[in-house]
């Protein structure tokens, strides 16, 4: 019996060292930067990179209020209904104040993606924005 118990808490330990391991390989570290009344922001630190040396790019998500999931389901139909967050990769140009949506996609409560979209435009950062708020973090 000692020899059972010895080996669950053997296998118990090293799935637990498995999962943190894995949690830390994965390298997300979510750092708030603003809420409105879409939502909250928060962008993750590990995943800024520079291609150039004035650009940015980073992994920002978007936790949604209720408001603003029943604007998406007016605006995109009964899909949006079990919206929970997106995750966006946003490039900046710290020098020309712009940026572009590289990729979004949509999550629902159960963690499916349903609604993905390549996206390569680039777009003046409009003042008193939360992409204004994303700049001034990432861009010092």
């Amino acid at each position: 019996m000692k020899s059972l118990s010895r080996k669950s808490g053997v296998i118990v330990g090293i799935i637990g060292l498995v999962i943190i391991g894995y949690t830390e390989g994965w390298g997300v570290d979510w750092k708030y930067y603003g809420t409105n009344e879409d939502g909250s922001y928060f962008y993750d630190t590990e995943s800024i990179t520079r291609p150039s040396k004035n650009l940015i790019e980073v992994w920002v998500q978007s936790a949604y209020s209720q408001k603003s999931i029943s604007h998406w389901m007016r605006e995109g139909g009964k899909d949006f209904q079990d919206l929970d967050f997106t995750l966006i990769s946003l490039e900046l140009n710290c020098v020309e104040r712009s940026a572009r949506y590289l990729r979004i996609v949509f999550y629902s409560k159960n963690g499916k993606v349903f609604y993905p979209i390549d996206n390569d435009e680039w777009h003046f950062i409009a003042p008193d924005s939360m992409i204004e708020s994303l700049h001034k973090e990432v861009c010092k």
